[in-house]
């Protein structure tokens, strides 16, 4: 018997076949595949090549697998869920157990190793989502980049270029955000950036790597790039706290997954947060994800207790690493 999990959001979508032991045996990655964003055609199109990877790779155990997990951002919206699971039906073996979710619940059980908690993502967008014990699932923040996403990487991003206009204006403190944001793009001058941010390419595309400039000028001590951190902090505590409020929980503690490519430098951010925390419920323990979120999503088909869910991302860990190299 054998397990397949997706994770799939706006630019990547990555699937495993494994034993229910964690010995990763497939492993297949193509495109984005949010409904939301893209047509059906397209959607139906990309779960395929996914599936048909997997078929070539394992032509006999693929038509073994006994329970898939599908976690897809945009797959709970308007009626995604109908299609996804026609879909995903129609293309795996009779009789296969198939559940779906947000992929923000991939995210949430690679860090609590399936067990209920909120998670916090922050990548190019940043959403939280929250699941109590009874698998409910609430969600706040994640509206678009348009009005809302904060502490997002875009918004991190935003926050770095307002503070290098403002210090060219004089309207705001020196920092060194403006020479690390010039070096980014290879530049002479700060009005040179127009022409980059509206250029060919999507904004948010050239704008969210910039949240990488701020957090390194923060661990360089730049007073405006560690204000930039503090008040995305208490963006990310205000949306947590909110999702709590929405989906409380009864134990005392409750665990908060820090999950997407803004938290690559972990420490700083929960640092933060903790004292935060502290100052107001002190019932939040942050912590960063045990596996990549695929590894969430094959705990979310399995439902494993904590102790074998260690042990199956133990081993998950340790054979996808083959295939990632």
């Amino acid at each position: 018997m054998y397990v397949l999990a997706i994770d799939g959001g706006g630019t990547k979508t990555i699937a495993t076949i494994s034993t229910f032991r964690g010995q990763v045996i497939a492993l297949a990655e193509t495109g984005k595949s949010n409904p939301t964003s893209m047509s059906l055609e397209q959607f139906t199109q990309t779960i395929i090549e996914l599936i048909d990877n997997l078929k070539i790779q394992q032509p006999t155990h693929f038509h073994q697998i006994t329970k898939c997990h599908a976690g897809l951002s945009g797959v709970t919206e308007n009626n995604n869920e109908e299609i996804t699971q026609t879909l995903l039906t129609s293309l795996l073996p009779e009789g296969c157990q198939l559940s779906l979710s947000n992929d923000g619940l991939n995210a949430l059980y690679a860090g609590t190793l399936g067990q209920p908690g909120i998670v916090q993502i922050s990548g190019t967008g940043a959403i939280t989502l929250s699941i109590d014990p009874f698998g409910r699932i609430e969600r706040t923040a994640g509206w678009g980049y348009i009005f809302d996403d904060e502490g997002s990487g875009y918004d991190m991003g935003i926050r770095t270029l307002k503070a290098v206009f403002k210090e060219f204006d004089k309207r705001g403190p020196e920092t060194i955000l403006t020479t690390a944001v010039l070096d980014y793009f290879q530049l002479q001058s700060v009005p040179q950036i127009i022409e980059i941010v509206y250029g060919e390419g999507h904004p948010r595309d050239t704008i969210s790597p910039l949240s990488k400039v701020a957090i390194e000028c923060t661990k360089r001590g730049d007073v405006v790039a560690n204000t930039i951190l503090d008040q995305v902090c208490q963006v990310f505590y205000q949306s947590i706290d909110a999702c709590y409020k929405k989906n409380p929980f009864s134990t005392s503690r409750v665990k908060v997954v820090l999950a997407g490519g803004v938290f690559k430098e972990l420490g700083l951010f929960i640092e933060r947060l903790a004292a935060i925390d502290k100052k107001h419920s002190n019932q939040y323990d942050f912590m960063g994800a045990y596996s990549l979120p695929v590894g969430g999503a094959a705990l979310a088909a399995l439902k494993l207790p904590s102790s074998e869910a260690r042990v199956f991302l133990d081993q998950y860990n340790k054979s996808i690493n083959k295939f990632l190299i």
